[in-house]
Parts: C-alpha cells; structure tokens; sequence
C-alpha cells in the first residue's frame, strides 16, 4: 500500500485539529442533561442529608491520597502513542474513559446493594478512580507531573466535571483555561512554585465541597437497597463519563496551546 501524500496527510491533520476544535466549543456551550435535570430534582430532598455523610474533609483526604498514589499505577500503553498526533491522544483518552465507567460501574453495582452503608464505602473508589481518570487522560495527551502545579490543574478538571451548566460553568471553564496558559509559560510556573501550595490548598477545599454536593445528589437513590445497585452503576458510569469529557476539553486547551493552535497563544 502506498503512503499517503504529505498535502493528503496535512489535509488529515487539520480536518482532525477542526474537529476537535468544535467539540471544545460545544463543551463549553454544553448543558445539563434532561436526565442529570430530572436526576437532580429527584434526589434533592436527599442530597443534603447524605452530603453530611460525605464531609469535604474525607474528600480532601480521599483526593490527596488518589493523586499521589495514581501516578505509578498507570499502564505504560498510555505514552505507546505520538503524543503530537492529536487522533491517537483521542483515542487513548477514550480508552481511559471506557476503563474507568466499566471499574466504578461494577464497584457501585456491589455497593448499591447495602445502601447507605455500601454508599459511604463507595465514595473512596469512585474519588480514586476519577483521580486516576484525570492523570490518565493527562498522560495521554503527553501531560503528567507531580508538582504543584500539575496537581492543582487537576483538581481543577474535578471542578469543572460537577458544574453542569450557567454562569459557573462558565467562570470555572475560564479560571481552568486561564491556570493552562499560566502553565504554558516560565513566568506562570514561577509563580505557581512560589504560592502554589497555599493555591492549591485553597482549591482543594473548594474542590472537596463541589464534590460532595455533586456525588451526594447524584447517589441519593443508592440508599434504597438492592434497587441501588442499578443505580449506583449507572450514576458512577456517569460520573466517570463527566470526568472524563472535562479532562479531554482540559487537556486539549493545553495541548492546543503547548502548540500555540489557539488564537491569542503566546509562549
């Protein structure tokens, strides 16, 4: 078979690099479901007493613990790929997502089943495993690291997975774009290794109680036993999926910009 030509080739790349900008674009026009709607209005009554059962403290611990330890258990096959082909960075990142819904999906299933008790031993997991999810998807776009910086960054994709839509929504998508072109540049990372621990102390506790309020209104049906299985696979499966689309609109704002691809770039 022969090789494609070059101008065939630019013609692919930049079809690939369109595509995906418009996907970006409808994330960040993007809605909350009818379902994630009716599902809020459903377990609203609920949400608040289960959130007292899911302290932003036992967040901030789960959060902390997940991202130290997530880095050395990544598989290998994630930098298998040129990270410059931005089709093969796609694809390894919905790789990522499809392992993590299939995880939490079958972890909350079997918690599902003891309620409210299968609940809270539910919640470390699923923190866990959209940790994992975030640096995952990360790697796969040739992006990883344990510095402060690095790991406020991903906090921050946790934010914006619970923010469905308005004016927050909105806000949250900026400061996240805005930490990414910070971390693109010398001056930002200087000035991230100087007040990045306090930052990033701060967002951690923001992050917690986003998170919170998010997985209890979310889980509240799981409380019902038996019945909460089905649930609780569904609405981790979820989950995992929101995580996973804000990491890949994250990831590929830095990938975008580490090329200076979007317009007002600057390196």
């Amino acid at each position: 078979m022969s090789k494609p030509a070059p101008r065939d080739t630019a013609h692919a790349v930049t079809d690939t690099i369109n595509r995906v900008l418009e996907e970006q674009r409808a994330y960040e026009e993007a809605r909350a479901t009818r379902l994630g709607q009716g599902a809020e209005k459903l377990t609203a009554p609920l949400g608040g007493l289960i959130n007292k059962a899911i302290p932003a403290s036992t967040v901030r611990a789960g959060l902390d613990l997940a991202d130290r330890a997530v880095g050395v258990t990544l598989p290998k096959s994630l930098t298998d790929h040129d990270v410059n082909d931005l089709r093969a960075c796609d694809d390894a990142a919905l790789k990522v997502q499809a392992w993590a819904q299939g995880v939490n999906a079958a972890s909350g299933g079997a918690a599902g089943f003891f309620g409210m008790a299968g609940m809270t031993a539910d919640i470390p997991a699923t923190l866990a495993l959209a940790a994992r999810n975030v640096r995952a998807t990360g790697v796969s776009y040739g992006f990883d690291g344990n510095s402060e910086e690095d790991r406020l960054f991903r906090l921050m994709v946790l934010e914006a997975a619970t923010v469905q839509a308005g004016d927050k929504r909105r806000d949250t998508l900026d400061n996240l774009n805005a930490l990414a072109r910070h971390l693109n540049s010398p001056e930002g990372r200087m000035i991230m290794s100087k007040g990045g621990e306090w930052v990033t102390d701060k967002v951690v506790e923001r992050v917690a109680r986003a998170l919170g309020l998010s997985l209890a209104g979310r889980k509240a049906a799981q409380i019902v036993p038996v019945v909460g299985g089905v649930v609780a696979a569904t609405v981790n499966a979820s989950f995992q999926a929101d995580v996973a689309r804000a990491a890949r609109y994250a990831y590929r704002q830095r990938w975008f910009m580490a090329r200076q691809l979007l317009s007002g770039d600057t390196t």
